[in-house]
């Protein structure tokens, strides 16, 4: 009972912002409706102390256009992410990613959007996630904690500007077979919510940055490859007065490989969490 209070507890903390926003941005913010696709490609590899590691991430996403309200109709974002990581403990992992690149085409909600030119961002990443498993061993709890330094352009006056945002996260895994996430041919259930704060002198109004809610299913194969799909909800400020918003809803579906060395292999050394 105590540990169905302290899930019940962590997800109630972190998906009120969202639960209370919508309905007051509905009211006295103008919110533009979107159909989007996201993918993500995300590999690992561990030395055999457990401790140091490396990775890349890839993300691919779509958008519905103007009028055609297909997910699929427009390009949203791609990006790509190297890591560096260290592992303090099989529960917690220290990351760092040197320097991102993405590149992104706004959302389209108005006529004059169509004029808006995609533009460019260079990112460092340090982040930090714990897991831990209070009561049910079934399931997982994940706090993960980001602080992006972002170097923006604007694609009319080639300048380019330096802020940072922060961003939490919380995430509940139920696994469908035993205890262990990481036993092959595993089927698990997800959900998580995260928000993002912009700060520092080039953030004048909207510190409020996004909410992201998703909820999917996932499964285990090869031993250390997992693929998931999911249910994305975000919400985004759109321009620098917080009197706007892009409502993004649609379909998410990721790839990862937890252990590159370990992919087929039923006797490889344990996986640590990656993600």
């Amino acid at each position: 009972m105590h540990a169905m209070k302290t899930t019940l507890r962590h997800c109630a903390l972190l998906l009120f912002p969202l639960w209370v926003s919508l309905p007051v941005l509905a009211q006295l913010k103008q919110v533009y409706p979107h159909q989007v696709f996201w993918s993500k490609v995300e590999i690992n590899q561990l030395d055999k102390n457990y401790r140091w590691g490396y990775g890349a991430d890839l993300v691919y996403r779509r958008k519905s256009g103007l009028e055609d309200r297909n997910m699929f109709s427009e390009p949203l974002r791609i990006s790509f992410r190297p890591w560096i990581n260290y592992q303090f403990s099989p529960n917690a992992r220290l990351s760092v990613s040197p320097l991102g690149y993405m590149k992104t085409h706004e959302y389209l909600a108005k006529p004059e959007d169509l004029l808006r030119q995609p533009y460019r961002e260079l990112r460092t990443t340090l982040q930090f996630f714990h897991h831990f498993k209070p009561g049910n061993p079934r399931f997982m709890h994940t706090w993960r904690y980001r602080y992006e330094m972002r170097w923006q352009e604007n694609p009319v006056t080639d300048n380019w500007r330096y802020f940072n945002r922060f961003r939490i996260r919380y995430r509940l895994r139920y696994t469908f077979k035993g205890t262990d996430f990481y036993e092959n041919n595993n089927l698990y259930a997800m959900v998580s919510n995260e928000i993002g704060i912009n700060f520092g002198k080039n953030v004048l109004y909207n510190t409020f940055n996004q909410n992201r809610f998703y909820a999917g299913v996932g499964y285990r194969f090869l031993n250390t490859v997992r693929a998931e799909a999911r249910y994305v909800n975000r919400i985004r400020t759109r321009g620098s007065t917080g009197l706007e918003f892009d409502h993004g809803r649609g379909l998410m579906l990721t790839l990862f490989v937890d252990q590159i060395t370990g992919m087929g292999k039923q006797d490889s050394y344990k996986i640590q969490y990656t993600d």
